[in-house]
């Protein structure tokens, strides 16, 4: 289970403009990896952490999410992974 870096219940109203949560899969359809993703108001880029559906590598980083399908890319394999819409899932 992935650690944030900051206590999610000390969250005040209005701090984020993005927050979410997704599992990830691999490219047998199988969840082994899950990402957390937000952007702080203020902030030019989301940042996430994320563990890595096809390697389990456990990475941190900063992403411009500007055009769908958003997508992040593991540090250690290099795969690139897309983050599903809520109404996919």
């Amino acid at each position: 289970m992935i650690k944030l870096p900051f206590d999610i219940k000390s969250i005040k109203p209005g701090e984020f403009i993005y927050f979410t949560k997704r599992k990830l899969e691999n490219n047998a359809g199988e969840e082994l990896g899950e990402i957390y993703v937000w952007k702080r108001k203020g902030d030019d880029e989301h940042s996430y952490i994320m563990s890595c559906p096809h390697c389990s590598n456990e990475g941190t980083g900063n992403v411009d999410l500007q055009r769908r399908p958003y997508r992040v890319r593991c540090e250690n394999c290099q795969k690139s992974i897309v983050l599903k819409k809520l109404k996919d899932l």
